[in-house]
C-alpha cells in the first residue's frame, strides 16, 4: 500500500479546518450543559435523564471506537468475516446481552457504578478487584483511542503525531470536565450523526470498485486465502478457524465470540448509559436498539476492507490498520474524503471522552469515598473533574510512549471474562453465589489463565513465524493468540470454580442478596424486564 497511497491527503488543510472547528463546537457544548452540573450524579449520570434518543447515541458513539472502524477493516481484509468475529459481531451481541438481560435489574437498583453490585452482593474487597480491572482496562483502551486519533490526523494531513495526541487529549479533558455526560451525550449525538453519514458515503464507493453487490459477493478475498464469509471454522487443510486447528481452534472461536461478547457485560464504561437512563423501560429499549444498529454500522468497514483486498491492493498485515483511510482517499471524491476522516475523528473522541468519564466514575465513588466517606457531594464533584483529567494525561503518554498498543484495545475488555464475569452473572441471577466463591473464581480464572498462555504460546510463536519476514516472529499475532485461546479454558475454570466453592462454603459464608443503593432486597423485584 505504501506505494498506493499519498502520504498526506491533497485536502490535509481541509481535514484540520474543520477537525479545528469541531474542537471548538464541542468545547462550547462543554460549556453549555456546565450549567446543568450541580451534583457529582449529574455529572456521572446526567441526572439519571437520558431519553432513548440520547442512550441509543450515546451508546453507539462510545462503542463505535477506533477497533469498530479502524481495526475491523483491516482484520477484514486479512482474514474476512473470520477476522471480525470479535467487532462487530460479539461487541454488538454484548450491547444486546445487557438490553435482555443486566439493564434492567441494575438501572432498577439504581447503582451509580457497577462496583456498588459487588460491594453488596459479595463485599468491599470483590469490588475493589472489579474496580481495579476495569479503570485499568479503561486506561489501557482510552490510550489506544488517543493514540488512533494521532495515527488518523498524522497519516492524513503530515501534522504531528503527539502534537495531535496532547490538542485532542486536552479537549477530551475540557468536555468532559465542564459538562460530563450532559456533554458527552450531545456530543455523542452529533458524532454519530456524521459516523452515519460518513459510513453510507463510503458503503457503495467500496461495493462498486469491487464490481458490484453481485460480482463483490462471489469473488471476494482475503490475505490468509480463507473462505472470505466463513464465520465457523472450517476444514483444516483450508484453513480451521485463523489457521488454527483441533481444540486450540474451538478455544479461539469461543474466545472471539465471549471475549467481548460475554466479558463487556460488565463493563463500567457501558453500563454506565443504562444506569444514567430515566427509567427501566428506556434502559432496556435503548440498548436492544443501539445492539442491532451498532452491527449494521460496524458492518460498513468489514465490507470496505475485505473490497480493498479483493480489488488487488497489497498491504502489510502490520499496516493493516491504515486501509479504512486508504479507502477513503481513493474511492470518495476530496470534499467526501474529508468528512469522512473527520467522522473518524469523532468516534474516537466519543470513545475517549465517555472512558474518561467512566474511569473517573469508579475512582471517585468506590475508592476515593472509601477511603474519605465523609466527603460532601461538592467535594466528589472536585474529585471527579480531577479524576477525569488525570485519565487522559496518563492516555496521552501510553500513545506517545506506547506505539503497539493500539492493536491490542480489544484485549482489555477480556481479562474481566477470565475474572470478573462468574461473579457479576452468578451474583446476579443465582442465589447461592457467595463471597468465597467470587473471591475463589476470580483469582482461579486470573492464574490459570497465566498458566494457559504459557503453554500455548510456544505453538502460537511457531504458527506466527515469517508472517512479516522470513524466519522472524511476529510478536504482536503470537501474543494476541495466545492470550485469546488460553481465555477459553480460564474463563471455565473461573465459572467451575465459582460454583464449587460457593456450594462447599454455603455454611460459613452465608451468600448476601443482592440490595439496591439504598439497601432494599433486589431479590423480591422481578430479575427482567418481562417479568411480572
Amino acid at each position: 500500500m505504501e506505494n498506493d497511497i499519498i502520504e498526506v491527503f491533497v485536502t490535509a488543510n481541509w481535514i484540520l479546518g474543520i477537525i479545528a472547528v469541531y474542537l471548538v463546537v464541542i468545547i462550547g457544548m462543554g460549556l453549555y450543559f456546565s450549567r446543568r452540573i450541580q451534583e457529582s450524579i449529574d455529572l456521572t449520570l446526567a441526572g439519571r435523564k437520558l431519553s432513548y434518543i440520547y442512550t441509543v447515541a450515546s451508546t453507539l458513539a462510545m462503542w463505535i471506537c477506533a477497533g469498530a472502524m479502524m481495526g475491523a477493516a483491516g482484520y477484514a481484509y486479512l482474514f474476512g468475516m473470520q477476522g471480525i468475529i470479535f467487532d462487530p459481531w460479539a461487541a454488538a451481541l454484548t450491547i444486546v446481552l445487557v438490553g435482555l438481560f443486566f439493564a434492567h435489574r441494575l438501572r432498577q437498583a439504581k447503582y451509580v457504578t457497577v462496583t456498588e453490585f459487588f460491594n453488596a452482593r459479595y463485599n468491599k474487597l470483590m469490588g475493589f478487584l472489579y474496580s481495579i480491572i476495569q479503570i485499568l482496562a479503561g486506561i489501557a483502551w482510552q490510550g489506544g483511542q488517543v493514540m488512533a486519533l494521532g495515527i488518523v490526523v498524522s497519516l492524513t494531513t503530515g501534522f504531528p503525531r503527539d502534537l495531535t495526541v496532547i490538542i485532542a487529549g486536552s479537549v477530551i479533558i475540557i468536555i468532559t470536565v465542564l459538562g460530563g455526560l450532559w456533554a458527552l451525550s450531545r456530543v455523542d449525538a452529533l458524532n454519530i450523526a456524521l459516523i452515519i453519514v460518513g459510513l453510507l458515503m463510503i458503503l457503495p464507493m467500496a461495493i462498486d470498485k469491487a464490481g458490484g453487490l453481485s460480482h463483490f459477493v462471489a469473488t471476494a478475498e482475503n490475505w490468509a486465502e480463507l473462505p472470505t464469509w466463513a464465520m465457523v471454522p472450517v476444514d483444516p487443510e483450508i484453513g480451521g478457524y485463523l489457521w488454527y486447528t483441533g481444540i486450540l481452534a474451538i478455544f479461539y472461536y469461543i474466545a472471539a465470540w465471549a471475549a467481548l461478547g460475554l466479558g463487556d457485560t460488565n463493563s463500567q464504561a457501558l453500563l454506565q448509559r443504562a444506569l444514567a437512563t430515566k427509567d427501566e423501560k428506556t434502559a432496556v429499549t435503548s440498548f436492544l436498539s443501539s445492539g442491532v444498529l451498532y452491527l449494521l454500522l460496524g458492518l460498513v468497514p468489514v465490507i470496505v476492507g475485505i473490497s480493498v483486498f479483493t480489488i488487488g491492493v497489497e498491504v502489510s498485515p502490520d499496516k493493516a490498520d491504515h486501509v479504512l483511510a486508504w479507502a477513503a482517499y481513493n474511492f470518495l471524491p476530496p470534499w467526501l474524503g474529508v468528512i469522512f476522516m473527520v467522522t473518524l475523528f469523532a468516534a474516537i473522541v466519543s470513545t475517549a471522552g465517555n472512558l474518561s468519564l467512566s474511569i473517573a466514575t469508579l475512582f471517585t465513588h468506590n475508592v476515593y469515598q472509601e477511603l474519605r466517606p465523609v466527603a460532601t457531594d461538592r467535594e466528589m464533584l472536585t474529585v471527579v473533574r480531577i479524576a477525569i483529567a488525570v485519565g487522559p494525561i496518563l492516555a496521552m503518554i501510553i500513545a506517545i510512549y506506547f506505539e503497539a498498543l493500539y492493536k491490542l484495545i480489544i484485549f482489555s475488555g477480556a481479562i474481566g471474562l477470565a475474572t470478573v464475569f462468574a461473579s457479576y452473572v452468578f451474583g446476579l441471577f443465582w442465589k447461592k453465589a457467595n463471597t468465597i466463591g467470587a473471591i475463589s473464581s476470580y483469582f482461579a480464572g486470573m492464574v490459570s489463565w497465566v498458566i494457559s498462555f504459557l503453554l500455548v504460546f510456544p505453538t502460537a510463536i511457531e504458527a506466527n513465524t515469517g508472517i512479516l519476514a522470513e524466519g522472524e516472529v511476529y510478536w504482536e499475532w503470537a501474543i494476541a493468540d495466545a492470550v485469546f485461546i488460553s481465555l477459553t479454558p480460564a474463563t471455565i475454570i473461573s465459572i467451575v470454580t465459582l460454583i464449587v466453592v460457593s456450594l462447599v462454603t454455603q455454611k460459613i459464608a452465608p451468600p448476601k442478596p443482592m440490595l439496591s443503593r439504598s439497601g432494599e432486597n433486589m431479590e423480591k423485584v422481578p430479575k427482567f424486564f418481562w417479568s411480572k
